[in-house]
């Protein structure tokens, strides 16, 4: 008999841990993919009208500021105000709602990449550590006419990671240079 099928916290606890060491894993693999980049490989791009890797990386970082500081409530307010910009260059994009990304005047480094995942990831691997199945279902309001729960947020933070993480690959390999291997 499986032990988790009498225990459901057990269960629970196991899959928390097995998301939690798994989305460790890829960014360590992501990041042995980008510490070692130059500045100018980090602004290399499928195009002239997409992201640079140093974009896509600093959405993927800045995403996690946002989605557990603004919405969950999990405040670090010095990794929060990390992402803040005093420039875009997105036309019309309000200044309060602007990242790294979207400052293309100010490209970041690789070790600023680095830095950024690695105090964005604490936060989450502490609250992943202590949060319950019961706690990743509760909700929080974000807007006027949407509740989305902790575990909502934290897929969604999981699939924008591999997707973003993903074109970074693409970008990487299509340059000849090594990229994160799964």
């Amino acid at each position: 008999m499986n032990p988790s099928a009498s225990n459901p916290d057990a269960a629970e606890s196991a899959a928390i841990g097995i998301l939690r060491s798994g989305w460790a894993a890829y960014q360590e693999r992501l990041l042995e993919a980008m510490a070692p980049l130059s500045d100018d490989q980090m602004e290399l791009r499928p195009d002239p009208d997409h992201w640079a890797v140093w974009q896509l990386a600093s959405n993927m970082a800045g995403a996690r500021a946002y989605w557990f500081h603004d919405v969950l409530g999990e405040r670090d307010p010095a990794v929060r105000a990390m992402f803040h910009v005093v420039s875009t260059t997105v036309p019309g994009l309000p200044i309060e709602d602007a990242g790294w990304e979207d400052d293309e005047n100010r490209p970041r480094t690789a070790a600023e990449i680095v830095d950024a995942f690695r105090q964005t990831w604490q936060i989450i691997d502490e609250r992943l550590g202590r949060w319950t199945g019961a706690d990743l279902l509760v909700e929080f309001q974000r807007g006027p006419r949407r509740n989305v729960t902790r575990a909502w947020v934290v897929w969604h933070l999981v699939e924008h990671e591999l997707q973003h993480g993903t074109e970074i690959a693409l970008i990487l390999r299509s340059h000849g240079l090594p990229t994160v291997e799964l």
